[in-house]
């Protein structure tokens, strides 16, 4: 199962972190974990290129961790287009990936 945790502090995303393996399918053929991984490191890839003084990243096997430093309008669409192309993936896969978006 992928897990998803988004933390939000008055609405705004303050940390996503993603962990854990779908297990839809075996290794490289698992549709669930490369729409993830896809998701997940082209958003990666766009914080790092527009904002990446804004966040702290963190990325290895089956773990990914976005920390904000300091939110910005810029950041906060990144982060919630992050969070809905993932809430749609659970619509679909809710076996294998679960989204548990969270104020604190």
């Amino acid at each position: 199962m992928v897990f998803v945790e988004i933390q939000r502090s008055k609405k705004e995303i303050n940390s996503i972190r993603i962990h854990g393996h779908a297990e839809y399918a075996e290794h490289g053929k698992d549709l669930v974990c490369a729409g993830v991984s896809a998701i997940s490191v082209g958003a990666l890839n766009a914080i790092d290129t527009l904002c990446s003084t804004s966040c702290k990243l963190a990325l290895s096997e089956a773990y990914i961790h976005i920390q904000v430093k300091e939110s910005n309008c810029m950041l906060n669409t990144i982060l919630e287009t992050i969070v809905i192309q993932l809430k749609t993936m659970q619509e679909s896969y809710q076996n294998y990936i679960t989204v548990n978006d969270q104020e604190v």
